[in-house]
């Protein structure tokens, strides 16, 4: 799972539309049942991602997970949850 969403360079104001967002592959994912750091990685496209080099940029968020009954896995909570956030807003699933 990953998201599309467009990247903003600042330091050229650029927009670089439809990249490709997903959970760091080593170590994006960390903390415990009352708190999960996470860290997403920016390509280009999928398929670059999936070679992990040539990123654009990382973003890291925090929220606390659903633990409860059945949810969906916290993979699928993190990417739910920062597309609630307002840099995220207008995301979609990739």
């Amino acid at each position: 799972m990953a998201i599309f969403k467009d990247f903003h360079d600042k330091k050229y104001d650029i927009i670089i539309p439809n990249c490709y967002w997903k959970i760091e592959n080593d170590n994006g994912i960390r903390g415990g049942k009352t708190k999960l750091n996470i860290r997403l990685n920016c390509f280009k496209t999928k398929e670059v991602a999936d070679t992990n080099k040539n990123k654009f940029c990382d973003f890291d968020f925090s929220f606390v997970p659903n633990i409860t009954g059945s949810t969906d896995n916290f993979i699928v909570q993190a990417y739910n949850f920062v597309k609630t956030l307002p840099e995220f807003s207008g995301a979609t699933n990739a």
